[in-house]
């Protein structure tokens, strides 16, 4: 059975930070631990308190819930992972650039607050509890490409991913998440758009707005549905479906009489 993943609000205004409590307790495995009012109080606390995910206004009193991120990434919690919330789109991308793993503008609406509690349970799904208390990898987009593999910048030094290591790999936030066949899941700051267009297209395929699959992993293809391995499905949207079953498909269909 799932921990539950232990949640602190970090916002001046009591109304919202009551919304997000409501939301929260509404979601399976999600709990709220502290709720900080405070900013002064919210850095206090959370140099000696661990804990899993920082729901963080932006615009308060004394420090700004930037510069207070800022700050914590030097403590116990540098791992946390981080949601930011504010009524105005300009901080998203200085939200993202200190690894915020989603943006929300207020008023928040429960559905889009479900969207981002699934961001990070997909970040933490099939990781052990070492590994979720490691910090994303940061690593630079992808720098070279050749008919047969990718190279990555990771940590000062080209990191070299062959085609046919690739199972699949999904959109999360700003960044993307590669699934390979013997290894753990590398992430990366990217987008799938880049991918997209850096990738052979003969050998990947968009199926959705968050998936490209890899087509030699494709065992099978289902309505809406693409099967890798033996138990594994991703779904296909609308506005992929018919050219992916174009140029898959289509042409490779045995007829009985």
């Amino acid at each position: 059975m799932m921990r539950k993943i232990n949640c602190v609000i970090i916002d001046d205004e009591p109304p919202a930070s009551d919304i997000l409590k409501y939301y929260i307790d509404k979601t399976p495995n999600f709990e709220v631990t502290e709720i900080y009012y405070d900013p002064i109080k919210a850095l206090e606390g959370l140099r000696s308190k661990k804990v899993d995910v920082i729901f963080c206004d932006v615009e308060m009193p004394d420090i700004n819930g930037l510069q207070l991120l800022e700050s914590l990434c030097i403590n116990r919690n540098k791992n946390a992972l981080v949601v930011i919330i504010s009524a105005h789109a300009k901080y998203a991308i200085d939200g993202f650039n200190i690894n915020a793993i989603d943006y929300l503008l207020k008023p928040v609406s429960f559905a889009r607050f479900l969207k981002a509690t699934q961001k990070i349970l997909d970040y933490i799904k099939d990781k052990s509890p070492k590994d979720i208390d490691m910090a994303i990898e940061e690593q630079m987009p992808f720098t070279e490409s050749s008919k047969d593999y990718i190279f990555i910048k990771s940590k000062g030094k080209l990191l070299k991913i062959n085609y046919t290591e690739i199972l699949y790999i999904e959109a999360i936030g700003d960044y993307v998440k590669i699934y390979l066949e013997n290894s753990k899941p590398i992430v990366i700051m990217d987008s799938l758009k880049h991918l997209e267009k850096t990738l052979p297209d003969d050998f990947f395929k968009r199926i959705h707005r968050s998936y490209i699959v890899a087509i030699p992993r494709i065992r099978a293809i289902e309505y809406k549905k693409v099967i890798i391995g033996e138990n594994l499905s991703l779904p296909i949207s609308n506005s992929y479906y018919n050219a992916l079953y174009d140029s898959l498909v289509s042409n490779h269909i045995v007829k009985s009489n």
